[in-house]
């Protein structure tokens, strides 16, 4: 992604049931089940964040995006709060490490800019 114009910052891959003690994508201690939808930050020109979007939105619901750029102006196709990441374990609730919320996307920005 990174020699097609995105400078890639932070992923994760799809974990659909992995037990939680595999070496490459466990965690939380053993004898639980996790869980990761995949996601992808990155900065892009506005250019290329332009096709993107026109390719996500193809996809949507399955796929939600969220950019921002430094004037502030914001594109997205969700104001939901998004669980990335969950694991279930033994006597336990559900365990959510990982959220992407919109609003604390936006206060990153600004506190950035």
């Amino acid at each position: 992604m990174n020699t097609h114009g995105l400078w890639t910052i932070n992923s994760q891959p799809r974990v659909n049931g992995a037990d939680s003690s595999d070496p490459r994508v466990g965690w939380g201690g053993a004898g639980g089940v996790v869980y990761q939808k995949a996601y992808i930050e990155f900065f892009t020109s506005p250019k290329i964040l332009k096709v993107l979007i026109k390719e996500f939105e193809k996809h949507a619901p399955r796929v939600n995006y969220q950019a921002v750029n430094m004037k502030g102006e914001c594109y997205s196709n969700t104001e939901d709060t998004i669980g990335v990441t969950w694991g279930v374990f033994p006597g336990k609730e559900i365990i959510q490490p990982t959220v992407v919320d919109p609003v604390a996307f936006n206060v990153w920005k600004v506190c950035s800019s």
